[in-house]
């Protein structure tokens, strides 16, 4: 069977882990949450793309913070609770700092994070549901992150 003309725009799985490199791209500079990675896009995946991943935050973990960086573009930075009878609920607590601002959220939300504006730390607890967990990195190159150093 001939291969389908826009198959390749349809993505099912994480992209494949990153080959490994000689030095240390800018995600293994920071201290990054373990998160259940489910759905991944990026212009390796196909070409032309902007970043995205999709991961859960299940029940009772305690999934670790995203240290405060930088990005030389935008970001949007999403968390929506699985509560059929209130949507909204975020079904845990999440703490998120923008440039020194703290946000206590306990609200499914969106986060756009303006290009060059420090964010996080970004803590997400007291999880009683799975959370649904994505983040758009609004450039079709590599992740690209400024750790800051305390």
């Amino acid at each position: 069977m001939a291969e389908r003309k826009y198959a390749k725009y349809i993505v099912m799985k994480p992209p494949s882990p990153p080959a490994v490199r000689t030095g240390r791209s800018d995600l293994e500079k920071l201290e990054t949450p373990k998160l259940h990675h489910i759905l991944g896009l990026n212009s390796k995946v196909v070409e032309g793309a902007i970043m995205m991943n999709c991961s859960w935050v299940f029940a009772g973990e305690d999934p670790g913070r995203m240290e405060a960086h930088v990005h030389p573009y935008p970001e949007v930075i999403g968390f929506a609770g699985t509560n059929p009878d209130d949507p909204n609920d975020l079904c845990a607590e999440a703490e998120l700092w923008m440039d020194d601002e703290k946000y206590i959220i306990k609200n499914s939300f969106l986060v756009y994070v303006p290009k060059g504006l420090k964010h996080c730390p970004l803590i997400v607890r007291d999880i009683k549901r799975p959370v649904f967990h994505f983040d758009i990195q609004l450039t079709t190159g590599d992740f690209r992150a400024a750790p800051l150093r305390k």
